[in-house]
């Protein structure tokens, strides 16, 4: 999760790259993704290990520490990192050196610098409710500049917390709530019904998968 891409610039300016890369890791892969969203890593990691393939072209949007693909050590990668934090990409580049990834300061809403079907595969892992947007209809271009930079036949895999149509606790209502008084997040309005219609009306083969709070997907390239 990078919550700086397409994110409030108080979510921005919060993840500086001394945080991200001495305690991402702890507050939120082995903090928030367990004991707010109810998701383990392992998840998460595993959806990165399914779709990521040795000698792909490989976009990741909002890599944060760069610490899943890290996991994942193909041995070969065409890598491209994308984020609207220049530090944050600094921090997961160096983590991913031995892929030279080239990184790309832009913002997800915003069109790709990338030629169209140029990728295999997009991953968009624990960014979306970071997205600025009432809902996810709201955040509809990320899944349009995605389906045009993936080759048909590509991949495109992601996870996302979402407010509705997932079981919420106590606990989570409360981060939720928290999260987005502070312009950390702007999921308020994302719902499961949404993102399985914005999946499906771009991509194939759909298949999307509930962990706690959080929605992990996979969709084949048109």
């Amino acid at each position: 999760m990078s919550p700086s891409t397409a994110s409030s610039p108080t979510a921005s300016a919060w993840w500086n790259p001394t945080l991200v890369d001495r305690g991402y890791q702890a507050l939120v892969v082995h903090g928030t993704y367990p004991y707010l969203w109810g998701c383990n890593y392992r998840y998460v990691l595993d959806l990165h290990r399914e779709v990521v393939h040795e000698g792909d072209t490989v976009l990741e949007i909002g890599p944060a520490d760069g610490g899943h693909l890290h996991r994942v050590d193909r041995d070969k990668l065409d890598l491209h990192l994308m984020d609207t934090n220049p530090d944050m990409l600094k921090v997961a580049g160096a983590r991913l050196a031995r892929y030279a990834p080239t990184l790309h300061h832009n913002d997800a809403t915003r069109p790709f610098p990338m030629e169209e079907n140029s990728v295999d595969v997009v991953v968009l892992s624990m960014v979306l409710h970071c997205v600025r947007g009432s809902d996810l209809k709201a955040k509809s271009s990320v899944f349009d500049h995605i389906a045009g930079v993936l080759r048909p036949g590509g991949t495109f895999a992601g996870a996302t917390v979402l407010s509705h149509g997932v079981r919420q606790t106590a606990l989570s209502r409360a981060g939720l709530k928290l999260l987005n008084d502070r312009g950390v997040f702007d999921n308020r309005g994302d719902s499961l019904d949404d993102l399985r219609a914005a999946l499906r009306e771009r991509f194939d083969d759909v298949e999307i998968d509930i962990v706690g709070r959080v929605a992990l997907w996979r969709g084949v390239a048109r």
